[in-house]
C-alpha cells in the first residue's frame, strides 16, 4: 500500500477495483490463489461424513450378524449362567470375540491398502501419498477406530442376550419378544436411510458428470484437436496452415496463446481508471481462431487477415453489457491508458465457457486480441498452440494421423508430434472432481452391499424364528407367493419411514458437494422417487429370495423340527 502512494484502503479499492486480503497459510490451499491451490473445504467435509459413514455401516453390520447369532447362543450363554457364569463375564467374552473379528479385519485391510499401493489403476483413484510413514498418524487412529467398533458393535447384543432370566429362555423362544423385534427394525432403519442417502447421492454425481460434459461450452469442443508447437513450427504458422488446409477433413485452422475451457487461469488485465476502469481476461489469437473454435459473431465482424497489421479485438457479450461505453468500430481505450494496444473493437462474440466450471463464467469479461507487427516484435509471439476443427461427417481419429503426419514433415526438428483431442483435455480439467467421484461410487457400491447383506442376515433371522408359522399357513392352503407378500409387505413400512428421514439428508449432502463448482446441475426431483424405488426393489428382491426358500420347504419338515 505504501509502495503505491495510498494509505486510504477505501480510495484504493474504488480507483483500481482491486482490494488486497491476508489469508492464514494453513488456508493458502484453499484460497484458490495459486495454479496449485485448487482445495475444497466442501469436499473434505464430504469425504470426512463418507469415512464417518463407513465406520457406522461397518458398526451396523457388526451388530446385526452379532445379534443374528443371539438366537443360537441364547440357551449356551444361560446354561453357563445356571452353572455360575457371571454376566459381566460372559459380556466381556462376547466383546472381546468381536474385537478379535475386528483386528483380524484390520490386518486384511492393511494388506489390501499395501496391494492398492502396488497397483496403477487403483492408483488413480488418489491423489497424495496413501503410503503407511506418510499417514502414521491416520493409520493410528482408524486402527484404533476399527477395534472400537468391533467393541460397540457387541455391546448390544451382549447386554441383550444376558438380560433375560435363564429360566425363561432355557424353556422357549424369545426371538420374537416386542423388545427384540423394535431392536432390529430400528438397525433396519438405519441401514435402509444410509442406503437411500447415497443413491441420491450418486444420483445428483451422475448428473453433475453429465452437465460437465454434455452442456452447451459455447463452441465446438467436440470438433477440435489441438497441440503445442515448438519454436521453429511457429516460425512455420503460414505454410502449415496452408498445407492443413489442403487435407479434406480439416474445416479451418488458428492459433492461441490458450486453449480455452480447459483452465482456471488465463492473462489478465486491468486497464483504464475511475468510471471507466475495465478488468479482463486477454486471449492472444490470429485472426482463424475463433471461426476453428466454433465462436459465434453476434455483433459486427470477425477478425480479417488484415487486422494482422492494425491490430484488433473481439470481446463477449458480457463484456460489452459490463461496460457499457464500449462500443463496436470504437477504440477500446484511450491512448495514455492502452498505448499500442489501443485498437478497435471490430465484433461481439458469443458468452462461453471460457473456464471450468468451478468459476462462474456468466461474469468473466472476456478480450480476444490480434496483435499488430510492431506490438507483436515487444511481447514475442504468443500464439504457440495450434488449433484444427475436423470438417464434419470425417473420421476423427484418421483426421489426427494425417495432422500429425504434417506437422512431423514440416518440424523436423521435432518429429514426435501428438494432436489432442479437446474433449479429452476438458476431462483432464476436472481429474480430481471426476476421481473423487469415483471414490464415492465405489464406497456407495460398497456401503449397499453390506447394507444388502445386513437386510438378508435380519431376514434369515425373521424367517428362521417364523418357519413354524409359515408351515402351519401353507398347511392351512396359503401358496408360496402369499408367504413370500407376507415378508415383503413387512418391509414396505421401514423403507418408507427410512426414505422420508433420508431424503433431506441426502438433498444436503449432494449441495454441500455442489457448491464446489459455480456452474452446477439442479437437484432433479425425479432423483428421489428414482433412488427409493431402486433401492426398494434390491431389498425387496433380498427378502423375497430368502423368504421364498423357507416358504417352499415341505411344512411337514418345519412343523416337525420346530
Amino acid at each position: 500500500m505504501r509502495q503505491t502512494g495510498y494509505t486510504d484502503e477505501k480510495k484504493f479499492e474504488k480507483e483500481y477495483g482491486q482490494s488486497f486480503r491476508l489469508t492464514p497459510v494453513d488456508d493458502i490451499y484453499f484460497s484458490g490463489v495459486g495454479l496449485g491451490d485448487k482445495g475444497n473445504r466442501n469436499l473434505v467435509n464430504v469425504l470426512t461424513v463418507a469415512s464417518v459413514f463407513i465406520l457406522f455401516i461397518a458398526l451396523l453390520n457388526l451388530l446385526n450378524f452379532t445379534l443374528s447369532e443371539v438366537p443360537m447362543r441364547i440357551r449356551s450363554i444361560n446354561t453357563r449362567r445356571v452353572m455360575g457364569a457371571s454376566q459381566s463375564s460372559l459380556r466381556l467374552q462376547m466383546i472381546m470375540e468381536n474385537v478379535g473379528f475386528a483386528f483380524i479385519g484390520l490386518l486384511i485391510a492393511f494388506l489390501i491398502v499395501m496391494g492398492f499401493q502396488r497397483s496403477e489403476t487403483c492408483m488413480n483413484l488418489v491423489s497424495g501419498d496413501i503410503s503407511f510413514g506418510a499417514n502414521a498418524m491416520l493409520a493410528t487412529v482408524m486402527a484404533v477406530a476399527a477395534l472400537a467398533v468391533g467393541a460397540l458393535s457387541a455391546v448390544v447384543p451382549a447386554w441383550y442376550s444376558t438380560s433375560f432370566t435363564p429360566a425363561m429362555v432355557l424353556k422357549g423362544s424369545f426371538g420374537l419378544s416386542p423388545r427384540g423385534r423394535k431392536l432390529r427394525m430400528a438397525i433396519m432403519g438405519v441401514q435402509f436411510c444410509v442406503a437411500f442417502v447415497l443413491a441420491i447421492y450418486i444420483g445428483v454425481m451422475a448428473s453433475q458428470s453429465n452437465y460437465i460434459f454434455n452442456s452447451d461450452y459455447g463452441f465446438a469442443k467436440n470438433e477440435v484437436l489441438f497441440t503445442g508447437l515448438t519454436t521453429e513450427a511457429c516460425q512455420k504458422k503460414t505454410a502449415i496452415r496452408a498445407e492443413l488446409q489442403k487435407l479434406p477433413y480439416v474445416e479451418s485452422v488458428g492459433y492461441a496463446q490458450d486453449a480455452i475451457g480447459v483452465g482456471d487461469q488465463y492473462m489478465g488485465w486491468f486497464r483504464g481508471n475511475g468510471d471507466k476502469s475495465m478488468n479482463m481476461q486477454v486471449m492472444l489469437c490470429d485472426p482463424g481462431y475463433l471461426h476453428t473454435m466454433g465462436l459465434k459473431i453476434e455483433e459486427g465482424r470477425d477478425f480479417k487477415e488484415s487486422d494482422s497489421q492494425t491490430g484488433a479485438y473481439i470481446l463477449n457479450r458480457t463484456m460489452m453489457d459490463k461496460y457499457k461505453w464500449l462500443h463496436v468500430g470504437d477504440s477500446i481505450g484511450s491512448r495514455s491508458e492502452w498505448g499500442d494496444h489501443n485498437y478497435l473493437i471490430v465484433g461481439v462474440c458469443n458468452n462461453f465457457r471460457m473456464k471450468s466450471v468451478r468459476n462462474d463464467n456468466s461474469i468473466l469479461s472476456v478480450a480476444f486480441l490480434v496483435l499488430d507487427p510492431l506490438a507483436m516484435s515487444r511481447m514475442g509471439d504468443r500464439c504457440y498452440n495450434l488449433f484444427v476443427r475436423v470438417a464434419e461427417g470425417h473420421d476423427k481419429i484418421e483426421a489426427k494421423r494425417g495432422i500429425e503426419k504434417v506437422l512431423n514433415r514440416l518440424d523436423a526438428s521435432y518429429g514426435d508430434y501428438k494432436m489432442k483431442f479437446f474433449d479429452d483435455a476438458l476431462q483432464r480439467t476436472y481429474v480430481d472432481e471426476f476421481r473423487f467421484i469415483s471414490q464415492v461410487k465405489l464406497f456407495a457400491i460398497i456401503c449397499i452391499i453390506i447394507t444388502i447383506i445386513g437386510v438378508f442376515s435380519l431376514t434369515m433371522f425373521e424367517t428362521e424364528y417364523r418357519r413354524k408359522e409359515i408351515g402351519i399357513r401353507k398347511v392351512m392352503g396359503s401358496s408360496v407367493g402369499a408367504v413370500v407378500r407376507l415378508f415383503a409387505v413387512r418391509y414396505s413400512v421401514p423403507l418408507v419411514v427410512s426414505f422420508v428421514i433420508a431424503a433431506p439428508l441426502g438433498y444436503w449432502l449432494s449441495r454441500q458437494w455442489l457448491q464446489s463448482f459455480a456452474e452446477h446441475t439442479p437437484i432433479y426431483w425425479w432423483l428421489f422417487p428414482l433412488s427409493f424405488v431402486g433401492v426398494s426393489a434390491v431389498v425387496v428382491l433380498t427378502v423375497v429370495a430368502q423368504s421364498w426358500r423357507v416358504a417352499t420347504e415341505n411344512p411337514v419338515e418345519s412343523i416337525k423340527t420346530e
